[in-house]
């Protein structure tokens, strides 16, 4: 029997096999969404070296870099 804890609801629940529960490790599709939905925001980061920024093409064929 696997017991766990959803990471979004923090609602417990158990299940005999990861198998018999599709959204593990969240406790419904809801709180797996709300998860991605998070993800997507950027509420959710992994740390790491900043990236520089990219080429953007122009139009006119030139190649602009946007700098902040």
């Amino acid at each position: 029997m696997i017991q766990a804890r959803c990471p979004i609801c923090s609602k417990s629940f158990s299940t005999p096999t990861l198998a018999d529960w599709p959204t593990f490790p969240f406790c419904s599709e809801r709180c797996r969404l709300v998860d991605l939905g998070r993800w997507i925001d950027g509420q959710y980061v992994v740390p790491g070296p900043e990236v520089p920024p990219s080429p953007t093409p122009q139009a006119n064929g030139s190649i602009e870099v946007d700098e902040e």
